[in-house]
């Protein structure tokens, strides 16, 4: 081969390099993005409460359920949000084969009352509600 052969082979495998895709983010990353879109889920009343399914078991279902408020988020931004980190989880789960319990777990309920750290009133997921998502 000539030198310019090798040049061109060389400046077509680095623009490739260039142009290669990033990864996509982790489901932990998505997870943060749901967290800062749900933000402290701040509220006056119960009524504002609601209840989203976040992340993806391995044999199917969410993974676990978040209160969010109607009072602070954007609730199409927080279903994309969802999405996207439910999505993540199912290809991290295909690729690494993994597996899980194939229970079904009743959706838990939410209400506004104060944050036993401030006394902040927000949205969260009442306790006897969660019997069964541990």
């Amino acid at each position: 081969m000539t030198r310019l052969s090798l040049l061109l082979l060389a400046l077509v495998g680095a623009s490739v390099a260039a142009c290669a895709a990033p990864p996509p983010p982790s489901s932990a990353e998505l997870a943060d993005k749901v967290s800062a879109t749900i933000g402290d889920a701040a509220c006056d009343q119960s009524d504002q409460c609601r209840v989203i399914a976040v992340g993806s078991k391995p044999c199917g279902g969410p993974s676990g359920y978040r209160a969010w408020s109607t009072q602070g988020s954007d609730a199409n931004a927080l279903q994309a949000a969802v999405l996207a980190q439910s999505t993540a989880e199912q290809r991290e789960h295909a690729a690494s084969g993994m597996r899980s319990t194939c229970n079904i777990v009743p959706v838990p309920t939410a209400s506004c009352r104060p944050r036993d750290s401030d006394g902040k009133k927000t949205c969260q997921l009442d306790p006897a509600s969660l019997r069964g998502l541990d």
